[in-house]
């Protein structure tokens, strides 16, 4: 099935039949939240109104009408600033904590749809074998699309182990993929 297809299908199955006439678009959305160093969890997109730009891309963790996201990849990285800018290089968070692990999770209107995905599988033969300080952030594809339909809240939690070198840094968690915005003319 084409992701097209996908965002159509599961918006219309929740009622709303306005989505082929919306415009397409690619889309990555983003937030970033502080490291403490010891074992915590880090919820990203919730209470993201309470982050700017440059440390979030939205203001809710809700997608406006009209809008939807299907996410194909999501990317979680670190940077070693305390606060972003253009020429901020992003880092494998487990590049920067050799023996950092992280437990990641996904929810769409609290329901969960990745459960548990351990992303230390990317600094194993299965992904990334880099495991140097300048390797890049760890970048999760996936075969079928998670599509996020309006109005509906989504967050992520990613529950990081102790490390003392994450003192330091900000981890930004990035969904990426096709979407629709909301037009109220005709498509392009």
């Amino acid at each position: 099935m084409k992701i097209a297809q996908q965002i159509v299908g599961v918006n219309e199955r929740l009622g709303n039949t306005a989505v082929p006439n919306m415009q397409g678009t690619t889309r990555v959305i983003f937030d970033t939240l502080p490291a403490t160093g010891t074992s915590q969890t880090l919820d990203f997109f919730s209470g993201v109104s309470s982050r700017l730009y440059p440390l979030s891309n939205i203001n809710i963790n809700k997608f406006e009408v009209g809008e939807s996201l299907a996410i194909t990849a999501i990317a979680l990285g670190a940077y070693n600033k305390s606060s972003p800018s253009i020429n901020t290089t992003l880092e494998s968070p487990l590049a920067i904590g050799q023996s950092t692990t992280c437990i990641f999770n996904f929810y769409i209107g609290n329901q969960r749809v990745l459960k548990d995905i351990e992303l230390i599988y990317g600094s194993n033969s299965l992904g990334e074998t880099n495991r140097s300080t300048q390797a890049p952030p760890i970048i999760l594809r996936f075969e079928s699309p998670i599509v996020i339909p309006p109005q509906i809240e989504f967050y992520a939690t990613a529950k990081i182990s102790a490390i003392n070198s994450l003192s330091a840094v900000n981890l930004i968690c990035a969904l990426m993929g096709q979407g629709t915005l909301l037009n109220t003319k005709s498509t392009f």
